[in-house]
Formats: structure tokens, C-alpha cells, sequence
């Protein structure tokens, strides 16, 4: 194994350290906190290294805001492709050790620094503002004076937060060549909110960027609480990686993104849409899982989503023929892949997001609660709004990684949903395998009792017994409705990819609570959904 030594200096400038959350947003991070101050910085074979040095080191953000970071650079002279990795939000450096060992051992110079506001870092957080953008740009140049990186071969790499400054890093700055954006987000107001239903996790982003010292002008949770919509967009567009789409196709940054299906923190969204407007070099790997989860361990192991990134760079950066420019761009597991995120199955490849859809299937809510063929003489069922069911999407935090990590889900007794708070409707059992692949539709005729509200949609895998496996959800919220008079909600779930198998039931669960959703319901509030041959409700299932 090839050495690699360690350098503690003192840094040349002193910072603050980052300010600890407290309440609410302290629950989001236990677990990840936890983890990450249990990573150690494990000694990593340096493939074609004669030497790894690692030291600490204080750059210069923008306006001279201390950041605090580390530079790990191979043996021997000349200079190297450079790879300046963005710090997440919540976890340690070490937990980035061994990707940037690592990536130094493979012949990179690599920067690790943590946002302002962050980790040690000075200043406040903008929450992905234009100081923080502004702060790319300054450990670029920063990198190119004091380590060994090549100014012509530039790349960036980040976990969530740090993956979203990563592509809005290479929006602002033409340096940057290639990105390797993990769990990240390309709208912010998928994050914030979801078919006008505010998220638990938009207050928590907003209110742990106050906490690190983002204004009242930068954090606008009272844009979230009053539903201003128009405010949240103006807000979240110069932090949205997709408003740049048009600078991505001109300069032709290689884009690569990874991404897991059940993520509850950066939900996917839009991204599909976004990822198939672009005409540069780019890649997306969805796995199952939740945020950050399929790339978890990469702080301790060898990693299938680093090693892809590691992939993408030797590609653009160093010019290796490796063929990850030939593949499909977009490569797909489904939820149900297997454990360990489905690491023993191969991918399918589509050529684009869309292609991934090839067909529809259409169910319409019939009498008896089934789901079916053609419309029949409907069904109306009423749910008094305020109360959670068991197809809720997250009963404990990160749910789908633990899931995916084990290759079991949590079961889920249908029979349980209690009528009165939530109604299933399911289909007759599939003669064959459905390969569900895509973004479900969704149509229902709803009656309020109040002129705002929220339903949430669920569809499950429902085996022989009744017990379901989570496929995809999405909420659905309304404002200025007229009480007592009924209008079509039409909306889309979270896209999926999932083998519903043979004998197995299509589960579509309606209910007006859900751990992940802020809803919209007044107490105790009353709403119909109801399906009739002349306005019949359905959901529309993508198939390969």
C-alpha cells in the first residue's frame, strides 16, 4: 500500500467555528452526525502515487471570508488535474477523507473546504446565495497558486448542499470542466416545496442556514408559512442549478449526477425534465435509497457511486478512453433492486430520462375500492383531514436507505389504513411483471369542506397477505377553493422505478397527513374523492 502522510500546521488565519443546531433542525442531523464522527481518515491504496500528502489549510473566500479546508496532492513534480470538493452541511471533514485520499492516489490534486458558515468556515451562510458562489471562484484561485492543479483541467465534486454549490460553482466559473453532483438539487423549489405543499425540510434548510448566520432576507421562512409562492420562486431561482442550463450547453461541462429514488432531503423532481434539456456530456445513476445513502459509505469503503464519479473525471479531465462517454446516460436500478442499493444488479440504460417510459398504464377508481381497466360506476369516499396513516413515506428518518441498505422494507398492513383517514383502492393481481419506470399521474375529483387543503398519494407493491411496499407518493395541496363544490386535482408523483411482480396488487393509498408534508388541512376538515363515469378519477402508471 503506498504511503500517505498526514501535515498539521497551524493555519494561517483563525476563524469561528460554526454555530450548533438546536431544536428542531438538531433531530434532522443525529444520525448523520453521529456517523460522520465516527469516520475515521483510513490509510487508502494511492493507485500510481508515489506519495499522498495531506494538509490543513485556510483559504480566502470571497470578501477574504476564511474557509477551512485541506489539500491532499500526489508525490513528484508537474501538475495534476484538479478536483476542489464542497463540504455538505452537518458532517465532518473526515467523512471526505478517504474520497479525497483516494482521488489524490489516482493522480488528482484535490481541495476539500467547507461553505462559509460551515465547518469552521467564516462568514455567514447564504444558503447557496452569491457569496457562496462567488466563494468557488476563490478557492479555484486559491488552488491554482498553492497546490499542484492544472488551471485547464478543473472539476467539482459534492454531496448535497456541497453538490448543488458544485454545479452553480461551474454555472459562474468557466474553469470548471466537470461535475459530479450527488444527491444534490437542480430546482431548490423541488426542495422547499412539492405540488404546493411545503416541506418540513425547506424549514429545516432555511432555518439551519439561519442558524449559520443567513439573514432574514436570505431565509424566508415566512415566504414558506404564508405561501408565497411567487416570493419562494424569485428566492430559490438564482440558487437553482437548472436556471444556468443555457451557460451548462454553451461551455459543455460534463455533467454527472447521482441520485437515489426515496430521497426525502433534495427530492428529485424536476431533474428528469432538466437532465434531458442538456446538450453537454452527462450522466445520471438513480438507485434506491434516500438521501445521500447509496454514497454513504464511500467515507469507509470502496463505493460504486464514487467510483463512478472517479470514473466521469478520469474521462474529462485526464482524457482516459474508459467509455463512460459511450454508455447510456441515463442508468437506472429499480427500488427493489436488492440490498446493499442494488450493488449485485446491473443497470438498465436509456438513452434519456424519457426514454425510460415507453407505455402507460391507465386504472380508474372503481366501486369496491378496486382499481380499474375502464370506469365503472365509480366510488366516493370521504376523509376527515388531520390524521397519518401507515403508508406514511417516512416513518423513521432516511427510511429508504436503511431499507435499501438491507434489501427489505419496512411491511406495510394496507388493512390498517383506517376508513375515515384514508381509503385504498387496489388493482386486480398482474399476470406478468410491471416495470414501472417514470412519473405516475394522478387525477381525482375532490370535494373540500374548506377552501384550502392537502391530500397525499401513495402507491404500494400489495402482496397475497395485504402488506404493501412503498413504490412512490407525492403530496397535493389547493388554496381558493369554494367549500362543497367539486374540482379535479391533477398532479404528478415522484418518479420511479420499481418490478411490481407477478400476483402482486397495484396499491394506490389516499390520505391528508404525512411526516414529509407541512399540510395545508384545517382542523378536522372534511374532503370527498370521488370517481364517476362522466368525470371518472385515475392514476396513470409509466411502464417500460
Amino acid at each position: 500500500m503506498t504511503p500517505f502522510r498526514v501535515i498539521r500546521s497551524t493555519p494561517p488565519a483563525r476563524c469561528r467555528a460554526g454555530r450548533g443546531l438546536r431544536g428542531p433542525a438538531a433531530a434532522l442531523c443525529v444520525v448523520a452526525a453521529a456517523v460522520a464522527l465516527a469516520c475515521p481518515a483510513p490509510a487508502v491504496r494511492a493507485a500510481g502515487a508515489d506519495h499522498v500528502a495531506v494538509r490543513p489549510v485556510m483559504i480566502p473566500g470571497e470578501g477574504g471570508t476564511p474557509l477551512r479546508g485541506s489539500v491532499a496532492e500526489p508525490g513528484g513534480t508537474g501538475r495534476h488535474p484538479l478536483i476542489v470538493l464542497a463540504r455538505s452541511w452537518l458532517v465532518t471533514e473526515s467523512f471526505y477523507r478517504r474520497i479525497q485520499l483516494t482521488a489524490a492516489g489516482r493522480g488528482y490534486a484535490v481541495v476539500v473546504y467547507a461553505p462559509r458558515g460551515h465547518g469552521g468556515s467564516g462568514g455567514g451562510s447564504g444558503l447557496a446565495g452569491p457569496e457562496d458562489t462567488a466563494d468557488v471562484s476563490r478557492v479555484l484561485d486559491w488552488s491554482l497558486a498553492h497546490t499542484s492543479g492544472d488551471a485547464g483541467h478543473i472539476g467539482m465534486l459534492g454531496v448535497s448542499y456541497g453538490a448543488a454549490l458544485s454545479l452553480l460553482g461551474a454555472a459562474a466559473d468557466p474553469r470548471v470542466k466537470a461535475v459530479a453532483a450527488l444527491s444534490g438539487w437542480t430546482d431548490l423549489t423541488d426542495v422547499l416545496w412539492s405540488n404546493g405543499t411545503p416541506t418540513p425540510n425547506g424549514f429545516g434548510y432555511v432555518l439551519n442556514g439561519a442558524l449559520h448566520g443567513a439573514g432574514p432576507r436570505t431565509a424566508p421562512l415566512h415566504g414558506i408559512q404564508a405561501d408565497d409562492t411567487r416570493r419562494l420562486t424569485a428566492w430559490a431561482a438564482p440558487r437553482s442549478p437548472a436556471t444556468y442550463l443555457d451557460r451548462y450547453n454553451r461551455r459543455g461541462t460534463a455533467l454527472f449526477f447521482a441520485d437515489a429514488w426515496g430521497d426525502s432531503m433534495t427530492a428529485f423532481g424536476r431533474k428528469g425534465e432538466f437532465f434531458d434539456r442538456l446538450r453537454v456530456p452527462k450522466r445520471l445513476e438513480m438507485r434506491p435509497g434516500d438521501h445521500g445513502g447509496p454514497e454513504f459509505t464511500a467515507s469507509l469503503l470502496p463505493n460504486e457511486v464514487a467510483d463512478s464519479a472517479f470514473r466521469w473525471f478520469d474521462r474529462f479531465l485526464k482524457g482516459v478512453a474508459n467509455g463512460v462517454d459511450t454508455e447510456p446516460p441515463v442508468q437506472v436500478k429499480p427500488v427493489n433492486s436488492g440490498p446493499l442499493f442494488g450493488a449485485g444488479r446491473p443497470f438498465e440504460g436509456y438513452p434519456s430520462w424519457a426514454a425510460m417510459t415507453r407505455t402507460t398504464r391507465r386504472l380508474y377508481l372503481g366501486a369496491g375500492r378496486g382499481l380499474r381497466e375502464a370506469p365503472d360506476g365509480g366510488s366516493r369516499t370521504t376523509l376527515t383531514a388531520g390524521f397519518g396513516t401507515v403508508a406514511d413515506s417516512g416513518l423513521i428518518f432516511l427510511q429508504r436507505s436503511l431499507e435499501a441498505a438491507v434489501g427489505v422494507q419496512v411491511p406495510r398492513p394496507l388493512a390498517l389504513v383506517p376508513g375515515g383517514t384514508g381509503a385504498v383502492w387496489t388493482s386486480p393481481p398482474a399476470d406478468a411483471v410491471w416495470s414501472v419506470r417514470g412519473t405516475p399521474q394522478l387525477r381525482l375529483g375532490v370535494t373540500p369542506s374548506a377552501s384550502r387543503g392537502t391530500l397525499v398519494a401513495y402507491l404500494f407493491d400489495v402482496n397475497a397477505l395485504g402488506t404493501g411496499a412503498f413504490m412512490t407518493w407525492a403530496p397535493y395541496s389547493f388554496r381558493g377553493r369554494e367549500p362543497g363544490r367539486e374540482f379535479t386535482a391533477g398532479f404528478a408523483l415522484r418518479p420511479t422505478a420499481y418490478d411490481l411482480p407477478p400476483g402482486h396488487r397495484l396499491g394506490l393509498v389516499i390520505g391528508t397527513a404525512d411526516s414529509q408534508t407541512l399540510p395545508r388541512n384545517r382542523p378536522l376538515a372534511r374532503l370527498s374523492v370521488s370517481s364517476s363515469p362522466a368525470a371518472p378519477s385515475w392514476v396513470s402508471v409509466p411502464l417500460r
